[in-house]
């Protein structure tokens, strides 16, 4: 199955995530890029505010084009729903079959519920806390998402 993993990451914690599962499934990797920088605190707080009021924003040109992939794996962080990114990711392209990766400081929230509505709905949703990232609990984790997968 071809398979390709976008992901959008400011903290790495998606990054570290989306480049695992990108090893297993023998997939290709994609990195969101947003237009508007977001490299420290107070625009990672911009962040979340545009996210509250559905703020859009652009992104840069993908290498890769997901209709030419069996799955599309896509990574998010949560910062008070899914980021603006990954928003125009999703609205931006079509997509055969979806899977998510969703990592978080605190919860999840409705995030694969939305990200469903923008792509297409997945029955495959991996939540990570940035806490089992950080000590390393996540690698089970991402071993038995990807199995699921295949």
């Amino acid at each position: 199955m071809k398979t390709l993993v976008a992901y959008y990451s400011l903290t790495k914690h998606t990054k570290q995530a989306a480049e695992m599962i990108a090893k297993f499934m023998n997939a290709d990797l994609e990195n969101i890029q947003d237009t508007k920088s977001r490299d420290h605190l107070l625009t990672w707080e911009q962040g979340a505010f545009d996210e509250e009021l559905r703020t859009p924003t652009k992104i840069h040109p993908t290498k890769y084009d997901p209709e030419d992939y069996d799955l599309v794996i896509i990574g998010t962080p949560i910062w008070d729903g899914i980021t603006p990114a990954v928003k125009a990711y999703l609205k931006n392209n079509k997509f055969k079959k979806t899977a998510f990766l969703i990592t978080f400081g605190a919860a999840a929230d409705d995030a694969a519920y939305i990200m469903g509505k923008l792509s297409k709905p997945s029955k495959h949703v991996l939540e990570l806390q940035d806490r089992q990232i950080k000590l390393g609990h996540h690698r089970k984790l991402i071993k038995d998402f990807c199995r699921k997968l295949r």
